[in-house]
């Protein structure tokens, strides 16, 4: 097997096709089902191997744990055409996706001060195929990274911890499209580099204060592409991927012995992508330009954790994320809007064994683009790509196995 094809064969587990946030391409709900409980409201209570994603410094307040674990995703959606008379045409909808998607994680203390490990989970991306209908349009996209990270986490006090990852991004890409401005078929992989920090502070026994900064990700792709000229061409090509840097703090508090609340606010630079663009070095001519001009975006987040007893822990979320795709570049693709999300768990403890499960449903009315292309007249550019009404939501269940080393 190539190793473009172990990547391929990969993405069928990391892929989280067709998803809900900035343009589909991370969900604002997601990594190991203990978070997923709590509305992803982690940052400050993160207390399991997964900390390595959520706040790198509170892996050294934690014992020693693994955690094993993945999700299932089902992300149905639409797109209904809808031109300037309000006259609209037939839905077009992808087969529903469903991606399992997979996290594992161990952080190991090497000293009473000093926490080692490491995890791999799939953070952003997404995958999706429409049936082509003859028009204009990008028809199938696979934009995505499978990232392995190495952390270490220092506690300075009985109260105070930070830590840092260095973060490995394998990305996957691959379009397909019906005179985009050709017909073409293309994929490429690349790797890339990343980092990460994290602070813990527990300054009160019921008071926990977390921060977590991620970098943004560059991962340079290259592959082949197929293009529709000259009875058929096949050509290497070149794209870009540029994931955005994160900021996310949290603050939670033990409102009485079984009772904790934790809130949590998160900005992502999904500024970043301005375009999405491939290149083909040997046949400038035939490079593809897509503009996106997207957003950065917050999203807002509450969990609560009620320990009924020392072997059963209830849990609830919910969160507002914010929009980061403007009406002129959104397309059938690209699903975005400012919607709100709520989820649900349940943890089991056993001894030196946990179980957790939870359900997550992000969901928002159907966002309509209006046909602006008389309004703009000669400026086409301006013109909004995909008019009509957009829906869809996003549905996560949950499941990890941790067990403290």
């Amino acid at each position: 097997m190539t190793l473009r094809a172990a990547l391929a064969a990969t993405a069928g587990l990391a892929a989280t096709a067709g998803l809900a946030h900035a343009g589909g391409l991370e969900r604002p709900n997601a990594i190991a089902a203990r978070a997923i409980g709590q509305g992803g409201a982690f940052v400050a209570i993160a207390d399991d191997a997964t900390a390595w994603h959520w706040n790198p410094g509170a892996a050294a307040l934690a014992a020693a744990n693994v955690v094993v674990g993945g999700e299932l995703v089902i992300a149905p959606r639409s797109y209904t055409p809808i031109d300037a008379a309000g006259v609209r045409g037939p839905t077009q909808a992808p087969d529903t996706p469903v991606a399992p998607v997979p996290t594992l994680a161990i952080a190991a203390r090497v000293s009473d001060r000093v926490t080692l490990g490491a995890g791999l989970w799939n953070p952003y991306g997404g995958q999706l195929r429409y049936q082509p209908t003859g028009a204009p349009a990008i028809d199938a996209t696979t934009e995505l990274v499978l990232e392995g990270v190495a952390g270490v986490a220092y506690r300075v006090s009985s109260r105070l911890a930070i830590g840092a990852t260095a973060r490995v991004g394998v990305g996957l890409f691959a379009v397909e499209t019906t005179m985009r401005p050709v017909t073409s078929d293309v994929s490429g992989s690349g790797v890339g580099l990343g980092v990460g920090l994290g602070v813990a502070w527990r300054p009160h026994p019921r008071l926990a204060v977390g921060a977590t900064w991620r970098s943004a990700m560059t991962i340079e792709t290259t592959g082949e592409g197929e293009l529709d000229l000259a009875g058929g061409l096949t050509l290497d090509m070149a794209h870009v991927q540029r994931w955005p840097q994160a900021v996310e703090v949290g603050v939670a508090v033990a409102a009485t012995r079984a009772l904790r609340v934790a809130a949590q606010l998160d900005w992502t630079g999904w500024s970043r992508f301005e375009e999405l663009e491939v290149r083909f070095p040997a046949e400038p001519a035939a490079d593809q330009l897509y503009l996106l001009d997207w957003q950065d975006s917050l999203t807002a987040r509450v969990g609560v954790e009620w320990t009924a007893t020392p072997a059963l822990a209830l849990r609830a979320g919910g969160y507002v994320d914010g929009n980061a795709v403007p009406d002129r570049t959104l397309e059938r693709q690209y699903l975005d809007s400012t919607k709100l999300g709520g989820a649900v768990g349940v943890g089991l403890r056993v001894g030196r064994w946990r179980a957790d499960v939870a359900f997550d449903l992000v969901a928002g009315p159907p966002r309509v683009v209006r046909d602006n292309r008389t309004q703009v007249g000669p400026w086409g550019t301006r013109a909004n790509l995909a008019p009509g009404e957009h829906d869809g939501s996003v549905y996560t269940f949950a499941l990890t196995f941790g067990r403290r080393l």
